[in-house]
């Protein structure tokens, strides 16, 4: 025995092995012992640092009030320091935790080294951080041990050399005034000047987790050139390098660039024909009625188009006017035939337009005058320039899915005019078709979780893992439905525009007008002067809160 100390009779000494032990001699009359007295007795020979086993001194005390006899009891013990080294699952990190001591020696540097060797740490060992924890005396998961993550390859990359070339549209100003007459140039390249580099894959940097074991990377995807590039070949001693192999406007196309030549003409008239053109049309003069005009590209047409069709993926830049006639069944539900006809995937911008169909993919901009038009655009119809009074729309039909802006709408004359804006009726076939998969999937979780429940209650059908199949493949139905979810959200924040969108009058309001916002209408039956169509309270509304449309045209 060793370390004891006394008190009221009590004796408390640690044995050769390191147990605690109170000894209570035999007397009638003992003083009242309570865990204060009994921890400074401790403390008054050096034993309060030792670990006390739960309940230790509360059994003490008891035994010490309710017995006369003599008794040892063993009510605590000394401990030495601990530490727990534990490793991920995937090998990449080891963590140290460190058990204080209770009156035995503190946990060095030898005994975590050697529990790391047990788990076969070897590599990416932090010192500095084991030797913090050991100084500080505690750890709880502190990370000791890092591997080394390995570095996928890089997938082979396409750096274009034209640094000019750009996505077409209104040029903006020093003062952020957009300029929606001005497109930009069209870029054209010679033949032989580099379009672009291909960047090959990378291998990647090989990973070591901590226990040695090399990680290796997936390499990068080789991705070659986009086969068939019209207008572009390889460089004949760079095969990473593609150059122009014609004269024309370069565009950007996936893994690649196309080349479009351009053709220049005078006019479109009986002498040209028709023209159909892979690329971009410039016309210095006039398009002849009845004459087509097909471009992969943009169209430019220096004077009118008369009563001809134009069709474009790109934009459509009319510097005159366009002037057509128009024929009318009398059927009030149906559309009339027009003859002249403007389409375009992007812009469509005139100075006029008379008795015309056009559909743009995004804005229509106008600058005088819409008569008896049926205007389509994705986007936005500007008619008139901001501020003037010029820019009116009258009669037809004027549809776009955020904005109309004219100066006046309609005419003393009483022409129907019809403004319509706030949805897309182009995505409602989109729509449709979700909704049917979205019905199809819902009844597939269903009758897949009926069949779940029947295995579930008879699990003596649960043959060649038929429970883990089924769950499976609810949750990839489940995934799937997700999916289908946010694409129709996303349509329906596309195709409910009317909250948000206003017909803008910078003058005046005819009668005769008819206003369609989303599903609700509003007929005009008196002169008004200038305002903004919105949707307030879900009801139109004509007031003069106008918005702030940046640009001119």
């Amino acid at each position: 025995m060793n370390d004891a100390a006394s008190t009221d009779g009590l004796t408390f000494e640690l044995s050769n092995d390191g147990k605690l032990l109170a000894t209570c001699e035999a007397r009638e009359c003992k003083p009242t012992l309570d865990e204060v007295s009994i921890k400074e007795a401790l403390a008054s020979c050096g034993l309060s640092k030792l670990f006390l086993f739960e309940n230790a001194l509360s059994t003490l005390i008891k035994q010490y009030n309710n017995v006369n006899e003599r008794f040892v009891l063993e009510i605590g013990e000394r401990r030495d320091g601990r530490c727990i080294v534990k490793i991920n699952d995937d090998k990449m990190t080891a963590s140290l935790t460190l058990i204080p001591p209770y009156g035995g020696a503190p946990v060095s540097l030898f005994q975590v080294q050697l529990a790391l060797q047990e788990k076969g740490v070897v590599s990416g060992i932090m010192s500095n951080e084991i030797e913090a924890a050991l100084k500080e005396g505690y750890a709880t998961e502190r990370i000791i041990a890092q591997g080394l993550s390995p570095v996928p390859g890089a997938d082979a990359q396409f750096q274009s050399l034209i640094p000019e070339i750009r996505e077409r549209k209104p040029q903006v100003d020093k003062r952020g005034i957009a300029n929606y007459r001005d497109l930009g140039q069209i870029i054209v390249v010679r033949q032989g000047a580099p379009l672009m580099r291909r960047i090959p894959a990378t291998a990647g940097a090989k990973g070591q987790d901590i226990t040695g074991q090399i990680l290796t990377p997936p390499s990068g995807q080789e991705i070659p050139f986009a086969l068939g590039l019209q207008g572009a070949e390889l460089d004949s001693s760079d095969n990473n390098l593609l150059i122009a192999a014609i004269t024309g406007q370069p565009k950007l196309v996936p893994n690649g660039v196309v080349v479009e030549p351009t053709i220049n003409l005078a006019q479109v008239d009986i002498s040209t024909g028709n023209v159909s053109f892979d690329g971009t049309i410039n016309i210095k003069g006039d398009v002849k009625e009845g004459m087509k005009v097909y471009a992969s590209g943009d169209v430019f047409v220096g004077g009118t188009v008369e009563a001809a069709e134009i069709e474009a993926a790109g934009n459509i830049v009319i510097k005159g006017g366009v002037i057509g006639h128009s024929e009318h069944s009398g059927d009030p539900n149906e559309a009339p035939t027009f003859s002249a006809i403007i389409i375009s995937k992007g812009s469509i911008s005139a100075h006029f337009a008379e008795n015309v169909c056009m559909e743009a993919g995004t804005d229509i901009i106008i600058e005088e005058f819409s008569m008896h038009n049926h205007l389509t655009a994705l986007n936005r119809i500007l008619v008139g320039k901001s501020g003037g009074k010029k820019g009116r729309i009258i009669g037809g039909i004027t549809c776009a899915s955020v904005l109309v802006k004219a100066a006046i709408i309609g005419s003393n004359a009483g022409f129907i005019t019809k403004i319509r804006a706030g949805f897309n009726p182009y995505l409602q076939v989109q729509m449709d078709k979700l909704k049917l998969e979205i019905d199809a999937n819902k009844k597939e979780q269903e009758n897949i979780n009926k069949v779940i429940g029947f295995v579930l209650a008879h699990p003596e059908k649960n043959k060649n893992d038929l429970l883990n199949k089924l769950i499976h493949t609810r949750e990839k139905l489940e995934v799937d439905g997700a999916r289908l979810h946010a694409d129709r959200a996303g349509l329906l924040s596309e195709m409910t525009l009317a909250e948000h969108v206003q017909i803008i009058v910078e003058d005046a309001v005819h009668c005769g007008t008819e206003i369609q916002i989303g599903n609700l209408i509003w007929k005009n039956n008196e002169a008004r002067g200038k305002g903004v169509f919105q949707i307030v309270d879900g009801k139109i509304d004509f007031g003069n809160t106008m918005l702030n449309v940046t640009g001119s045209h």
